[in-house]
C-alpha cells in the first residue's frame, strides 16, 4: 500500500477558495492525484471516530466470517442492549451509528485482545505509510487517536475498496431485531452524518467524529462524472461548520457549481 503516500506526495496542488473555518481540510482528487484543496493538510490532529474506519478494516482482516456472535462489552456506553450480536451487526453499528461498544466489541474478540487489536491497527497504519497517525482504541474516545487529513485521506482511499465498508457506511439507517426480557424488539439507528447523506447522494463511504479534543470531523469518498474525490474535514467548532465546510467543497469544487460566497448562502442556507 505504499503507492498511496506516493499518490498523495506527488500531486499537483489547486489554488481555489477556501472552505469556512474548519481547522483542518483536504480534498483530494484521487482520479487526477490531484489536491484541489488544502488547509493545514500535515497538522496533527485527534480524529476521533473516524478511527472506526480502520477498526473496521482491521476487523474484516481478521475475519471474513459476519454472521458468527459476539457478546456486547461492558467496557465502554453503547447504544445496544448487552447481548450478543452478528459481526455484522456490530459493523452496522459502529459503521451507521459510530457505537462505541459495538468498536469495543469487536476489538476484544481479536487473537491476542483489545491489545493486541490496536497494536494491528498501527500496524496497518505502518505498512500504508501514515506516519502521522497513531491509534490508542477501536472506538476513537481517546485523544490520543490521532492523524492529519493527508492520512486520513489515504486511509479513506484504502477503505473504499472494501465493499462491506461501501456498502454500509452510507447506510441512512439500520434496524435489527434484539430481545428483553423476552420480547422481541427493533433497534433502528440513524447515521450520525444524515444531513451529509441526504443532501449529496454521490457520497459512497462516509464516517464523522466528535470528541471534545477533536472537535467536529468527518472523513468523505465521493464519485462524480467518472472521478473519484476525498474529502476530510478535521477540527470544526460545530456540527454547523462541518456541514458548510462539507457544502462549499461538494457544490463549489466537487459538484462545480462554482458558487460565489453569498449566493452560496442565500441558496443552500434559507
Amino acid at each position: 500500500m505504499r503507492w498511496i503516500l506516493f499518490v498523495l506526495l506527488a500531486v499537483n496542488l489547486v489554488h481555489a477558495r477556501p472552505a469556512p473555518n474548519s481547522d483542518s481540510v483536504l480534498l483530494l482528487n484521487t482520479t487526477t492525484n490531484r489536491v484541489e484543496l488544502s488547509r493545514n493538510a500535515d497538522r496533527v490532529r485527534a480524529i476521533a471516530s473516524i478511527t472506526k474506519i480502520m477498526t473496521a478494516m482491521v476487523a474484516l482482516d481478521y475475519d471474513k466470517d459476519l454472521s458468527r456472535r459476539l457478546t456486547l462489552t461492558k467496557r465502554v456506553g453503547s447504544f445496544l442492549p448487552r447481548q450478543q450480536y452478528t459481526r455484522e451487526q456490530l459493523l452496522e453499528a459502529m459503521l451507521v451509528k459510530s457505537d462505541n461498544g459495538a468498536a469495543e466489541t469487536l476489538a476484544e474478540d481479536y487473537p491476542g485482545g483489545r491489545t493486541a487489536f490496536i497494536k494491528e491497527m498501527n500496524r496497518h497504519a505502518e505498512l500504508w505509510d501514515l506516519k502521522n497517525t497513531r491509534f490508542e482504541d477501536a472506538s476513537g474516545l481517546g485523544a490520543g487517536n490521532t492523524s492529519t487529513v493527508h492520512d486520513v485521506a489515504a486511509m479513506m482511499m484504502v477503505a473504499a475498496n472494501y465493499w462491506f465498508i461501501r456498502e454500509t457506511s452510507v447506510k441512512k439507517q439500520v434496524a435489527f431485531d434484539t430481545r428483553h426480557k423476552k420480547k422481541i424488539r427493533t433497534i433502528r439507528l440513524a447515521h450520525t452524518s444524515g444531513t451529509i447523506l441526504f443532501t449529496f447522494d454521490n457520497i459512497v463511504v462516509s464516517k464523522t467524529g466528535l470528541t471534545s479534543s477533536a472537535g467536529w470531523c468527518v472523513g468523505l469518498v465521493a464519485e462524480q462524472n467518472g472521478q473519484q474525490y476525498v474529502i476530510v474535514v478535521l477540527g470544526s467548532r460545530n456540527k454547523i461548520e462541518r456541514l458548510n465546510t462539507v457544502k462549499n467543497i461538494m457544490y463549489n469544487h466537487v459538484l462545480d457549481q462554482n458558487l460565489q460566497p453569498q449566493e452560496f448562502v442565500n441558496t443552500y442556507y434559507r
